[in-house]
């Protein structure tokens, strides 16, 4: 099985924050491999400086990717990513759209406005916590 996560879900699984359940047991399982894409990086950085995400990534980045595979943006995704007729216009999430429709890896999300679309692979989450 193959994932991409998006930001949030990458940002909460590798800091230990709640997740759902069901994300914390496949990414833990070891049966799922694990992806996100560099506008991934771009967003953790944006987050921070805005004071949104407490930690510097410099201090926690590195040994987080040790075990999940950047894709880059190619042509490819980078082309995608502006054809689709939506509404939504956030370049982060529809360069993550275009990640998993080009890189046919299914992207893991709890965006309620991302989750109004299609023509990419998805599986959107709710917020509903992990107990205790």
């Amino acid at each position: 099985m193959k994932i991409l996560a998006d930001t949030n879900v990458f940002i909460k699984f590798n800091r230990r924050l709640p997740l759902s359940v069901e994300i914390e047991t496949v990414l833990e399982s070891g049966v799922a491999e694990r992806f996100i894409s560099a506008v991934t990086v771009v967003e953790m950085f944006r987050l921070w400086k805005g004071g949104k995400i407490p930690l510097n990534p410099d201090g926690w980045l590195d040994d987080a990717l040790k075990s999940w595979t950047v894709i880059s943006i190619n042509t490819a995704i980078a082309r995608q990513s502006v054809l689709w007729d939506w509404s939504h216009q956030d370049p982060a999430d529809r360069i993550l759209a275009a990640t998993a429709k080009i890189e046919k890896v299914e992207l893991w999300h709890t965006d309620t406005t991302l989750k109004k679309f299609s023509g990419f692979p998805q599986r959107y989450f709710t917020n509903k916590l992990r107990a205790g």
